[in-house]
């Protein structure tokens, strides 16, 4: 199965699952009544699917472990996690709209005002009871946290946004989360948890609320965390590399060409001063990365990994993505690997003394190393591919680099014969 189609699947799978569960506890004839009766299931379903997306957009940005081979990565469940979110709050919207018009479709006369059956009298309420106490706190805060959700979703996907309120807004998000949580939990009230989809929420809200909180107390990762210390910062200018050699003070579980971390880099003694890589801060990462300088990596995390493909492999690397190629390599020079390799690097600029390091690698292990750079060279296509390597349709193809890049090759060489399952992808993409 191929990463889009297994991400594709699991998309798809949550709506399914609280779908067919939600329904099991359905009255007989729900829609008995009219559009009153309509409206209530229709504000109830988008409820339950707006929460269930929510908690599982929540559950993956704590970066569990746990679900890297079922999905095939980290970089590929934080796509997953975004989907969910934009899911999620998409349906919050719709849940709320359901809430409100009928209002206006009464005052428009469209239809006819619901009407309520008297209840008998009863006598005063004695006790606690949060399902009754709890029930128009419940209704003020849901509406004004759906407000700040939908905005704040709209701002992370903002690609110009700074990477480093991007990372703050995450953690509001968690907080605004643990609210919903409440709205929801009060607002089902005592009817929907006695049926079969109330627990399966109930254990989705619960872990969602645990991962929450490890993101509002800044524990994720915190156990996968080693320290250490920068030995020498390399600089590849033209083509946008920067190689950091660290010695670890603390254990490390060890890792696989390919894989990657989450690197803090400590300017005053502190985690969380420095997001290696990511977002604003990479141009500037030359002049605030030294020798000696503290820095914590958490990882490995990842699945690109060289050893599960065939003998016959054909690696494509785009500006930064030659990164994993490198670790690469370096495993076949170890012994750690072995594989029949054309490594294809197509770059805006040549670096000579990157070039010099990756052709002293290439050289070692046999691989054959192809280098565009465009301009003047044209970008790679299929076409141009038949000439450079003849039988790629027989090997195991890795793409790293931008991504509409790695979308439009898989596209192109799977359309001319190229099995899809055996075209592997980094989507690593922090919003």
């Amino acid at each position: 199965m191929t990463d889009q189609k297994r991400l594709a699947l699991a998309f798809a799978a949550l709506p399914l699952l609280l779908t067919c569960v939600w329904a099991i506890g359905l009255k007989a004839n729900p829609f008995a009544g009219g559009f009153w009766a309509i409206r209530n299931v229709a504000l109830y379903y988008t409820g339950i699917l707006a929460i269930g997306f929510l908690s599982a957009a929540v559950m993956l940005a704590a970066r569990p472990v746990q679900f890297e081979s079922l999905l095939g990565g980290l970089d590929k469940y934080y796509r997953l996690h975004k989907w969910f979110g934009i899911a999620g709050a998409s349906l919050g919207v719709v849940h709320w709209l359901i809430e409100i018009l009928p209002r206006s479709f009464v005052s428009w006369g469209w239809v006819a005002a619901r009407v309520r059956r008297p209840r008998p009298p009863i006598e005063a309420a004695t006790g606690f009871d949060p399902f009754r106490d709890l029930h128009e706190p419940a209704v003020s805060v849901g509406e004004w946290v759906l407000y700040l959700l939908v905005a704040l979703v709209i701002v992370a996907l903002w690609k110009r946004f700074p990477y480093r309120y991007f990372f703050k807004v995450h953690r509001v998000l968690a907080a605004l989360y643990l609210v919903l949580v409440f709205h929801a939990v009060i607002l089902l009230g005592p009817a929907y948890w006695s049926v079969p989809v109330g627990p399966l929420l109930g254990a989705l809200m619960a872990g969602a609320s645990l991962a929450a909180l490890t993101s509002l107390f800044r524990r994720i990762g915190k156990n996968r965390r080693a320290t250490g210390a920068i030995e020498q910062v390399e600089h590849h200018q033209d083509s946008g590399v920067i190689e950091v050699t660290v010695r670890l003070e603390t254990a490390w579980p060890g890792h696989r060409a390919g894989q990657f971390a989450f690197v803090d880099a400590r300017e005053r003694q502190e985690l969380g001063g420095l997001p290696v890589g990511l977002g604003d801060y990479t141009r500037a990462l030359p002049d605030r990365l030294f020798p000696g300088q503290t820095v914590a990596i958490e990882g490995p995390y990842g699945r690109f990994d060289f050893r599960t493909g065939g003998e016959r492999q054909l690696w494509i690397a785009g500006g930064i993505g030659i990164t994993p190629f490198m670790a690469g390599l370096e495993m076949l020079v170890e012994g750690a690997g072995q594989a029949d390799v054309d490594l294809i690097y197509s770059t805006r600029m040549r670096n000579e003394r990157l070039m010099r390091r990756l052709q002293a690698l290439a050289d070692r292990t046999g691989a054959r190393l192809h280098l565009l750079v465009t301009p003047p060279d044209e970008p790679l296509t299929v076409d141009r591919l038949e000439t450079m390597v003849p039988d790629w349709r027989s090997a195991e193809v890795w793409f790293c680099g931008p991504a509409p890049f790695g979308e439009a090759l898989r596209e192109a060489m799977q359309a001319n014969g190229l099995p899809a399952g055996r075209f592997h992808q980094e989507l690593f993409a922090m919003r």
